[in-house]
């Protein structure tokens, strides 16, 4: 591991968190064997996730609890809450680096013959420590019937300047095509994540080859490439003009899902997550994904696909045979397989899973991997400061989409949020 990534921080917990809570240490997971509690971060896979757990516990004897925080709840300011009130859960889960850099002294490390049926699980120091939760991935989502119909090749939005001519002649044929916007976007308060992680990734790794760390220490560095960052804000610049003033400011990812499930936009700023949401909407035309156009100095022809995040273990628990079978049982059994796949709508990680996505833009993101294209660094944004992508970044998005600030100043406030990395970082 390199020397830099060692300096990525290790956040100081607070002292409710490993001390004592008025005199009594915090019990912070199970003592039950056949029981235990698991907090996940998606709740597009909430109902799938919940079914499947009832089900296999009852087949076993085990009680599992699933809870959920995500969109506007922060896991980790939750996290912090449950563990300082005694309640941390027994599985949680972390994304990346910094998650298990957050949480090391809480963690177990887990085994079972999973581990050898993925390339995906979380290690640290030869100890295996994460569970991935799915293989994800990311770019533009497109209704493929719209764009047809304009007489729009998706495979030849290859360049800043060709997405542009063809948001712009998406834009002229609105009331033709029956578009509200463009593009389904949306920056408020909440939906931070949206541009603050997943769009800033682009920034950290648009045109570099997988695992390439080059922008990424930069930033970790609290430096700015003043060039790329001035092409970057041509494109946040972009998708923010042909995006409906209304859903961008004020809009819910939710509206953003309705609006592209109804036709209503042609591109969705969002990835094959909403697999289940677009199909509880009726979305019933063909979809898939373009690479985002970062600059007209970087191509883009990647997406943007790896593990989101890993379920981990808290080492206090007392239902560690338990989790072990649940985590085993998800990989190896039918069922198991279908959850992941059919009812969760997730790439499987696992190289044993037969079952393969139906669901549209899973299904795009699976042939994209078969085919070997090009797939760019999912996890850079894991190694900025926790929250850094939503709490920092996240507001000047949503001030250059209000009008607030121009294009000039959005670039200085964010080479100014990035100069404060390695002090957040405590290096």
């Amino acid at each position: 591991m390199s020397k830099w990534l060692n300096k990525l921080t290790k956040v100081a917990l607070s002292a409710g968190l490993l001390a004592t809570i008025g005199g009594t240490t915090a019990q912070a997971a199970s003592d039950d064997p056949n029981s235990f509690t698991l907090y996940s971060n998606k709740s597009e896979t909430q109902e799938a996730l919940t079914s499947y757990a009832a089900a296999w516990g009852e087949a076993n004897g085990v009680n599992v609890n699933v809870k959920v925080c995500s969109g506007a709840c922060s896991l980790g300011d939750q996290l912090k809450a449950d563990f300082t009130a005694g309640e941390g859960p027994d599985v949680f889960v972390i994304e990346g680096q910094s998650g298990f850099d957050l949480w090391a002294d809480m963690l177990q490390p887990i085994s079972g013959e999973w581990v050898d049926q993925t390339e995906f699980e979380f290690i640290q120091n030869d100890e295996v420590f994460g569970f991935p939760v799915s293989v994800e991935g990311y770019g533009l989502a497109y209704n493929a019937d719209l764009l047809a119909e304009a007489g729009i090749d998706p495979e030849s939005l290859t360049s800043f300047e060709t997405l542009a001519a063809a948001f712009a002649d998406l834009d002229a044929k609105k009331e033709e095509l029956g578009l509200i916007s463009v593009v389904a976007n949306a920056t408020m308060e909440g939906e931070t994540w949206i541009m603050g992680n997943h769009d800033f990734n682009a920034y950290l790794g648009s045109g570099l080859a997988n695992g390439d760390r080059t922008v990424t220490e930069q930033v970790v560095a609290g430096e700015t490439d003043a060039e790329r960052m001035a092409g970057y804000a041509d494109w946040v610049e972009l998708l923010f003009n042909y995006t409906d003033p209304q859903m961008l400011t004020v809009g819910t990812q939710d509206d953003m899902d309705i609006a592209f499930a109804t036709g209503q936009t042609a591109f969705l700023h969002q990835g094959n997550w909403k697999d289940p949401n677009l199909a509880e909407l009726e979305a019933d035309f063909a979809m898939g994904f373009i690479p985002y156009q970062i600059s007209s100095e970087v191509d883009g022809e990647g997406l943007f696909i790896g593990a989101p995040s890993y379920y981990v273990v808290n080492k206090d628990t007392g239902a560690l045979d338990s989790i072990n079978k649940f985590f085993e049982d998800m990989v190896a059994t039918p069922e198991g397989q279908d959850y992941m796949v059919n009812q969760a709508n997730m790439i499987s990680p696992f190289s044993s899973t037969e079952e393969t996505p139906a669901a549209p833009l899973s299904a795009f993101l699976a042939d994209w991997i078969a085919a070997e294209k090009t797939v760019y660094s999912f996890d850079n944004t894991y190694y900025m400061p926790d929250g850094f992508g939503m709490n920092n970044l996240g507001p000047i998005y949503g001030q250059f989409a209000q009008g607030n600030i121009d294009k000039a100043q959005f670039i200085e406030l964010m080479t100014t949020e990035i100069a404060k990395v390695p002090e957040l970082l405590g290096n």
